[in-house]
Protein backbone atom coordinates (compact mmCIF):
# COMPACT_ATOMS: atom_id res chain seq x y z
CA UNK A 1 0.00 0.00 0.00
CA UNK A 2 1.33 3.02 -1.17
CA UNK A 3 0.09 6.37 1.01
CA UNK A 4 1.52 8.94 -1.90
CA UNK A 5 -0.65 8.98 -4.66
CA UNK A 6 0.58 12.41 -5.95
CA UNK A 7 -3.60 13.10 -7.10
CA UNK A 8 -3.45 16.21 -4.66
CA UNK A 9 -0.43 17.71 -6.04
CA UNK A 10 -2.36 20.70 -8.25
CA UNK A 11 -4.41 21.02 -5.26
CA UNK A 12 -7.34 18.90 -5.60
CA UNK A 13 -8.88 16.05 -4.24
CA UNK A 14 -11.84 13.85 -4.90
CA UNK A 15 -15.38 13.89 -2.99
CA UNK A 16 -16.94 10.48 -2.28
CA UNK A 17 -18.91 10.19 -5.86
CA UNK A 18 -15.58 11.02 -7.41
CA UNK A 19 -15.74 14.76 -8.54
CA UNK A 20 -12.66 16.09 -8.45
CA UNK A 21 -12.65 19.97 -6.27
CA UNK A 22 -9.97 22.34 -5.12
CA UNK A 23 -8.99 21.14 -1.38
CA UNK A 24 -10.26 24.50 -0.27
CA UNK A 25 -13.70 23.30 -1.12
CA UNK A 26 -16.29 23.50 1.65
CA UNK A 27 -16.74 19.76 2.13
CA UNK A 28 -13.32 19.55 2.19
CA UNK A 29 -13.04 22.05 4.55
CA UNK A 30 -16.39 20.32 6.87
CA UNK A 31 -14.23 16.76 6.70
CA UNK A 32 -10.68 18.49 8.05
CA UNK A 33 -12.73 19.98 10.85
CA UNK A 34 -14.23 16.60 11.56
CA UNK A 35 -10.97 15.21 10.91
CA UNK A 36 -9.31 17.41 13.84
CA UNK A 37 -12.29 17.02 16.08
CA UNK A 38 -11.80 12.55 15.74
CA UNK A 39 -8.10 13.59 16.51
CA UNK A 40 -9.32 15.71 20.09
CA UNK A 41 -11.30 12.61 20.98
CA UNK A 42 -8.51 10.41 20.80
CA UNK A 43 -6.90 12.64 23.11
CA UNK A 44 -10.28 12.92 25.61
CA UNK A 45 -9.51 8.90 25.35
CA UNK A 46 -5.98 9.23 26.44
CA UNK A 47 -6.47 11.74 28.75
CA UNK A 48 -9.59 10.07 30.42
CA UNK A 49 -8.14 6.82 30.49
CA UNK A 50 -11.11 4.98 28.76
CA UNK A 51 -11.82 4.33 24.71
CA UNK A 52 -15.42 4.94 25.54
CA UNK A 53 -17.51 6.99 24.06
CA UNK A 54 -14.33 8.49 22.62
CA UNK A 55 -14.15 4.86 20.45
CA UNK A 56 -17.76 5.06 19.43
CA UNK A 57 -17.89 8.79 18.15
CA UNK A 58 -14.77 8.59 16.42
CA UNK A 59 -16.54 5.81 14.12
CA UNK A 60 -19.57 7.75 14.02
CA UNK A 61 -17.84 10.90 12.84
CA UNK A 62 -16.24 8.25 10.14
CA UNK A 63 -19.21 7.82 9.19
CA UNK A 64 -20.48 11.24 9.30
CA UNK A 65 -17.26 12.39 7.14
CA UNK A 66 -18.34 9.83 4.41
CA UNK A 67 -21.39 11.66 4.32
CA UNK A 68 -20.44 14.84 3.80
CA UNK A 69 -18.07 13.60 1.08
CA UNK A 70 -21.00 12.98 -1.04
CA UNK A 71 -23.15 15.66 -1.79
CA UNK A 72 -26.34 14.48 -1.03
CA UNK A 73 -29.65 16.64 0.44
CA UNK A 74 -30.92 13.11 1.91
CA UNK A 75 -29.66 10.09 3.91
CA UNK A 76 -29.88 6.67 2.96
CA UNK A 77 -31.91 4.81 5.76
CA UNK A 78 -29.80 2.98 7.37
CA UNK A 79 -27.53 6.24 7.76
CA UNK A 80 -30.52 8.46 8.81
CA UNK A 81 -31.28 5.73 11.21
CA UNK A 82 -27.68 5.09 13.00
CA UNK A 83 -27.70 9.21 13.36
CA UNK A 84 -30.97 9.41 14.69
CA UNK A 85 -29.56 6.42 17.41
CA UNK A 86 -27.01 8.42 17.95
CA UNK A 87 -28.46 11.73 18.81
CA UNK A 88 -31.01 9.74 21.13
CA UNK A 89 -28.24 7.99 23.19
CA UNK A 90 -26.26 11.01 23.60
CA UNK A 91 -29.25 12.97 24.68
CA UNK A 92 -29.93 10.07 27.31
CA UNK A 93 -26.27 10.44 28.28
CA UNK A 94 -26.66 13.65 28.97
CA UNK A 95 -29.84 13.64 31.27
CA UNK A 96 -28.31 10.77 33.25
CA UNK A 97 -24.79 12.58 33.34
CA UNK A 98 -26.07 16.09 34.36
CA UNK A 99 -29.86 15.56 35.33
CA UNK A 100 -31.35 18.73 35.94
CA UNK A 101 -28.31 20.57 36.56
CA UNK A 102 -28.25 24.03 34.96
CA UNK A 103 -28.55 22.95 30.80
CA UNK A 104 -26.19 26.43 30.44
CA UNK A 105 -22.95 27.46 32.35
CA UNK A 106 -19.88 29.17 31.45
CA UNK A 107 -17.06 27.33 32.67
CA UNK A 108 -13.21 27.71 32.91
CA UNK A 109 -11.84 24.43 30.75
CA UNK A 110 -8.60 23.19 32.56
CA UNK A 111 -9.22 21.68 35.91
CA UNK A 112 -7.26 18.88 34.64
CA UNK A 113 -6.23 17.17 31.48
CA UNK A 114 -8.72 15.35 30.75
CA UNK A 115 -11.22 18.20 31.14
CA UNK A 116 -9.11 20.38 29.33
CA UNK A 117 -9.32 17.70 26.34
CA UNK A 118 -12.95 17.60 26.91
CA UNK A 119 -13.47 21.05 26.17
CA UNK A 120 -10.89 21.01 23.24
CA UNK A 121 -13.19 18.76 21.37
CA UNK A 122 -16.25 20.25 22.50
CA UNK A 123 -14.85 23.39 21.07
CA UNK A 124 -13.78 21.61 17.82
CA UNK A 125 -17.25 20.62 17.71
CA UNK A 126 -19.07 24.21 17.40
CA UNK A 127 -16.47 24.44 14.67
CA UNK A 128 -17.54 21.80 12.44
CA UNK A 129 -20.68 22.75 13.23
CA UNK A 130 -20.53 26.56 11.81
CA UNK A 131 -18.71 24.93 8.73
CA UNK A 132 -21.57 22.71 8.55
CA UNK A 133 -23.29 25.52 8.56
CA UNK A 134 -21.31 27.08 5.91
CA UNK A 135 -22.06 24.37 3.77
CA UNK A 136 -25.57 23.96 4.04
CA UNK A 137 -26.23 27.68 2.78
CA UNK A 138 -24.26 26.55 -0.76
CA UNK A 139 -24.99 23.34 -1.21
CA UNK A 140 -27.53 19.98 0.07
CA UNK A 141 -26.89 18.96 2.97
CA UNK A 142 -28.99 17.01 5.28
CA UNK A 143 -30.37 18.52 8.20
CA UNK A 144 -30.33 15.75 10.73
CA UNK A 145 -26.34 15.77 10.01
CA UNK A 146 -26.40 19.79 11.84
CA UNK A 147 -28.33 17.83 15.06
CA UNK A 148 -25.94 15.74 15.32
CA UNK A 149 -23.07 17.94 15.67
CA UNK A 150 -25.32 20.39 17.59
CA UNK A 151 -25.66 17.13 20.23
CA UNK A 152 -22.32 16.72 19.86
CA UNK A 153 -21.37 19.56 21.32
CA UNK A 154 -23.73 19.25 23.88
CA UNK A 155 -22.94 15.86 25.02
CA UNK A 156 -19.06 16.71 25.21
CA UNK A 157 -19.82 20.08 27.23
CA UNK A 158 -22.15 16.64 29.79
CA UNK A 159 -19.29 14.71 29.61
CA UNK A 160 -16.30 17.46 31.00
CA UNK A 161 -18.79 19.05 33.78
CA UNK A 162 -20.83 15.33 34.76
CA UNK A 163 -16.91 14.04 35.76
CA UNK A 164 -16.15 13.97 39.37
Amino acid sequence: MTITTTKGDTGTTSLGDGTRVEKDNLRIELNGQLDELSAYLGLCKAACCQAEPYTTLQRQLMGLMALVAKPTASLPATAEQQVKTAVAHMEQEMERRVGDAPRFNFVLPGRDLADAALHLARAKARTCERRMVTLAKVEAVPPLLLTYLNRLSDYLFALAVGRP
